[in-house]
């Protein structure tokens, strides 16, 4: 907050109605004398260090998107407003309008009565109340809605939220207008809370402890968005989310994005990534775009937590709740068991990235599911091995070199020699694709999957008709070889090694071949040489292009 005080001056002459910055720190020293707790309640809130951040980049001449500075630097008055109001100190300060709303954070949020654009109000502290005044018109503390705060009790834990539908910052980024939840709406997701409380405080005591103390703030988003959890490294105790169908997959989500804010904690006082390779670009599973070692760092600490979490949670759901209960432990903890490894030996670590890595190992030897039915392996295998082929496919760009031995190798008849030193990966943005759906449907709702518009050797695959499939997908490569989709369906389809593991290899020999017709391939026949080989997993420390945001 200093920091923002000290950085401030420089831009004085762009902050407009806010430019008297030192009287709002004024305001907020003077409260902090009356009641320093009230005033750290404030301060710690998760959009406080969401605005924070972007205000110190707005100060430094990094804005973070194209919010007006006056804004994002002018909300230190509305932080001041908020403290006076808790402490009761008297004044009048200007504080920022968004969309027609004044909030004052951990107080609540003044609807103004004009519907001209306005952007500052003047709130007002006084031993009669508060109000605040834009375009001669005024509201007071009668027309203030205040922030909700629920209590969830179980078992003596108690869980203190804040749902919060009001604060511009709540979201994690750019200011946005504040909402509203219908009186049903906030009872459903006072009701999930609680149920998921006493969930928790009955079969996770330690986890319950662990968000008793460290979540403060929800904050619920639509459903269309299916948005899981979401939090931020400058957002420490806050989480947000859609609505989940059962009090299970809210308590997974709440378990899950805590160990986010944990991680984001101890990355602000140890190292565990060596700096020079921060940008290294990886594969993660759970995500379809590349991924820094940091990012991936926090995903094998936060998915571990969702193993455990189902290990104790399984034996507990209903029979017609198990098999998705089997394949959401399953699934993540083949997802953590594809990388652990190489991550593990990754140079980028340092040492106490190492530790955490190694003890990640040993949580998931003790918690991952040895029983899944033999349908429920299978698909999760189809879905991760899936999942890594397209990754491979659209982000890793073999050497021009190797590609050019390989052709020369098939033409010779030799055996191919794999090479994966000059390998690049491009940090392109992940796209999703149907096939997954299809094969969940499938393999949980047999009545929507035959609903579904059919996909063909999409379709084949999921029924099992593998051959099908596989003409099917030699088809779609021939009437268009980039489909990348069709590559890792015939990976799938065939189960050939190569086009498992390094399939973007395989494509780009295929396409040096076809290049001359007369040495084109079948790209079955292609595969089956390259199996023969029996190449080595594909490397994770690789080349790449651009920096991850």
């Amino acid at each position: 907050m200093r920091a923002l005080l000290e950085a401030a001056p420089a831009v004085r002459g762009r902050l407009g109605p806010f430019s008297n910055i030192e009287r709002a720190w004024t305001v907020l020293a003077e409260s902090d004398r009356h009641d320093p707790a009230a005033v750290e309640q404030v301060l710690m809130l998760p959009s406080i260090g969401v605005w924070l951040n972007r205000a110190l980049r707005q100060t430094l001449g990094r804005p973070p998107d194209s919010t007006s500075i006056q804004l994002d630097v002018g909300w230190f008055h509305a932080v001041a407003a908020a403290a006076a109001i808790r402490c009761e100190v008297s004044c009048t300060l200007p504080v920022p309008v968004v969309h027609g709303a004044v909030c004052l954070p951990s107080v609540g949020i003044f609807r103004l009565p004009t519907q001209f654009p306005v952007g500052h109000a003047d709130v007002t502290v006084a031993p009669s109340g508060v109000s605040v005044t834009a375009c001669g018109g005024t509201v007071t503390t009668s027309d203030l809605e205040p922030l909700v705060r629920h209590r969830s009790t179980a078992r003596g834990a108690l869980l203190e939220t804040t749902i919060d539908v009001l604060d511009p910052y709540r979201t994690f980024g750019a200011p946005e207008p504040a909402g509203r939840l219908a009186e049903d709406e906030h009872a459903s997701w006072t009701k999930q809370l609680d149920e998921a409380w006493d969930l928790l405080t009955r079969w996770h005591p330690g986890e319950a402890e662990e968000l008793a103390a460290g979540l403060t703030t929800l904050v619920p988003l639509p459903a269309e968005l299916g948005v899981f959890a979401a939090s931020s490294s400058s957002a420490f105790g806050g989480i947000a989310m859609s609505p989940k169908p059962s009090a299970t997959e809210c308590a997974e989500a709440l378990i899950h994005e805590l160990q986010h804010s944990k991680i984001n904690a101890v990355l602000d006082l140890v190292v565990l990534c060596k700096p020079e390779m921060k940008s290294a670009l990886l594969y993660a599973p759970w995500r379809d775009e590349p991924r820094p070692l940091a990012a991936l760092l926090h995903g094998l600490y936060a998915f571990v937590s969702v193993v455990e979490f189902w290990r104790v949670q399984r034996p507990l759901v209903t029979q017609a709740e198990r098999r998705q209960a089997d394949f959401r432990a399953g699934y993540r903890a083949d997802q953590l068991g594809r990388v652990v490894d190489a991550v593990y030996v990754h140079p980028g670590l340092t040492d106490l990235g190492r530790e955490l890595v190694s003890g990640v190992a040993a949580r998931l030897v003790a918690s991952a599911p040895a029983d899944l039915p033999p349908d429920i392996a299978a698909l999760i295998d189809d879905l991760t091995s899936d999942h890594y082929a397209i990754w491979r496919l659209r982000h890793v760009r073999p050497a021009d070199d190797a590609v050019n031995r390989l052709a020369d190798d098939w033409l010779a008849g030799a055996p191919a020699v794999i090479d994966h030193s000059g390998e690049m990966v491009l940090p392109r943005p992940g796209r999703p694709f149907a096939r997954a759906t299809l094969l969940k449907a499938h393999s949980f709702e047999p009545q929507r999957f035959e609903r579904l518009p059919q996909y063909g050797p999409d379709t084949a695959l999921a029924r099992g008709e593998h051959d099908l499939a596989t003409n099917g997908y030699l088809d779609r490569i021939t009437e268009v070889p980039t489909d990348v989709t069709a590559w890792a369906g015939l990976a799938l389809s065939t189960r050939s090694s190569s086009l498992l593991r390094i399939p973007e290899l395989v494509r780009a020999t295929w396409h040096r071949l076809n290049a001359d017709a007369d040495a084109a391939p079948n790209p079955l026949d292609l595969a089956a040489w390259f199996d023969r080989t029996g190449p080595p997993a594909a490397h994770t420390s690789l080349r790449h292009l651009g920096t991850p945001s």
